[in-house]
């Protein structure tokens, strides 16, 4: 589901982070210079609908986009099961997070905390906490939400023409 939105979302996290850019092994890309993946997978199984149901309903409130919008952005991954086992591993993080912080006046904490795993989900844990400035989240509340994420880092891959 790594394609067009989120790319947006990494290059507004990435962004409005404060890193070294000789250090970096990212590159930023301008908004207006990406095009939206084409759907590869006209189809997804019944188990794969299941999954991105439940993945959308973690999210909703802290990545707001229709169930069918979801969808469709994992119709576009070359390998939706593999984007399914990060996303659902991605959620299983945020979950734990979100159970101590659950309140209304906790969203801005959740938000962070999607975008940290987010990031995680691309990164090593050592990059990620390099790459990202908490603004809510205490250095205590980030480790947490890393230990619990229990994949490697799946970077974005683009393609340049």
């Amino acid at each position: 589901m790594k394609n067009y939105m989120f790319l947006l979302i990494i290059i507004t996290v990435v962004s409005c982070q404060r890193t070294k850019k000789e250090n970096s092994d990212y590159q930023e890309i301008k908004e207006e210079e990406l095009i939206p993946a084409p759907i590869v997978n006209e189809s997804l199984t019944d188990k794969q609908l299941d999954h991105i149901k439940t993945i959308h309903e973690i999210f909703l409130e802290v990545y707001p986009i229709s169930l069918d919008e979801t969808i469709t952005n994992f119709k576009k991954d070359q390998n939706p099961d593999s984007e399914i086992e990060v996303w659902l591993a991605m959620a299983e993080s945020y979950k734990i997070f979100i159970s101590k912080n659950n309140g209304d006046d906790q969203l801005e904490k959740r938000k962070e905390a999607f975008k940290l795993v987010l990031m995680r989900s691309m990164m090593t844990e050592e990059e990620t906490i390099n790459k990202t400035e908490l603004k809510i989240l205490t250095k205590k509340e980030a480790k947490e939400i890393l230990d619990s994420y229990h994949l490697g880092k799946k970077p974005i891959k683009i393609e340049t023409h």
